[in-house]
C-alpha cells in the first residue's frame, strides 16, 4: 500500500513528478448529463482545448466557455472570458482546475477520441434492454403511484367515515338531551296544572265553619228520678225500698 504524505511541499513535488498516465487522469473532467445520456460507460474524460466546459465551483460559477489552454505540468486549463486584473491593471487568464468544471460539449476532430467514445456508446441490444428496463421501471413506478393514490383514497374515506360517525354520536347526544329537557319541561307543566287545579277548587268551594264544640249535657242527680217516682204514685202509697218489703 502506497503512503502520500499530506504536506503541501511534497505534494507539490509528487504532482510536477507525475507519469504521463497520471497526469491525463488528473486533467479528466465529469461530463454534463445529457453527454453522460448520450455516452452512458464514460463518465469523465481528459479535458482538451477547444471543448467547451461549464465552470461549477468559484466565483466564475455558472461561466460556460471554450477552453483556450491547457497546462498538464501544473494541472490546469484557461477558458475564455476568464481573467484576472493585475496591480498594474494588466489582465490575466484565470486558471482553473479541471475538477471544478463539466464538459458541455466535446471537440471531435481526433479519430482517436472519437473511436474511444464509440467504445463508450452500449450496442443495439444493450440499448433495446436498456429501454426494456426503463419502461419496466416506469410501469413500476406508476403501479406504486396507483397504489399510493388506493391507499390515500382509503385514508380519506375512513376519515370521511369516522367524521360521519362521530357527526352523527354528536347528533344522537343532542337528540337525548332535547328529550330529557323535553321530559323534565313535561313534569314541570304537570305540576303548574295541579297547583292550579288544586287552586281552582279551593276558590270555588264555600268558606264553611268549623263547627263548635257544644258540651256535654251533665247528667241529673239519682235520687230526682226516684222523687219523681214517688210522686207520681198516688197519695199513701209507700213504694217498697227493699225486696224483703216487696216480698
Amino acid at each position: 500500500m502506497k503512503h502520500y504524505s499530506t504536506q503541501p511541499r511534497k505534494q507539490r513535488l509528487f504532482g510536477y513528478n507525475r507519469n504521463a498516465h497520471d497526469r491525463s487522469r488528473a486533467m479528466s473532467a465529469h461530463l454534463s448529463d445529457e453527454l453522460l445520456k448520450e455516452y452512458s460507460r464514460t463518465r469523465s474524460l481528459t479535458v482538451r482545448k477547444g471543448d467547451t466546459v461549464k465552470v461549477v465551483r468559484g466565483a466564475f460559477k455558472g461561466q460556460v466557455a471554450k477552453v483556450i489552454k491547457v497546462f498538464p505540468r501544473k494541472g490546469m486549463i484557461s477558458i475564455e472570458e476568464a481573467t484576472l486584473t493585475k496591480a498594474d491593471n494588466k489582465k490575466v487568464a484565470r486558471l482553473f482546475r479541471p475538477s471544478k468544471v463539466i464538459l458541455t460539449k466535446l471537440d471531435l476532430s481526433d479519430p482517436w477520441r472519437r473511436e474511444k467514445l464509440q467504445r463508450g456508446k452500449p450496442s443495439p441490444a444493450e440499448e433495446k434492454r436498456e429501454e426494456r428496463a426503463e419502461k419496466a421501471a416506469e410501469k413500476e413506478a406508476k403501479e406504486e403511484r396507483a397504489a399510493e393514490k388506493e391507499a390515500e383514497n382509503e385514508l380519506k374515506a375512513a376519515e370521511k367515515a369516522e367524521k360521519a360517525a362521530d357527526r352523527e354520536e354528536k347528533a344522537a347526544e343532542k337528540a337525548e338531551k332535547a328529550a330529557d329537557k323535553a321530559e323534565k319541561a313535561a313534569v314541570k307543566q304537570l305540576k303548574v296544572e295541579e297547583k292550579a287545579e288544586k287552586a281552582a277548587v279551593k276558590a270555588e268551594a264555600p268558606h264553611e265553619k268549623k263547627p263548635e264544640h257544644k258540651e256535654a249535657p251533665k247528667p241529673e242527680h239519682k235520687d230526682a228520678p226516684k222523687a219523681e217516682h214517688h210522686e207520681a204514685h198516688a197519695p199513701g202509697h209507700k213504694p217498697s225500698h227493699s225486696k224483703e218489703e216487696s216480698k
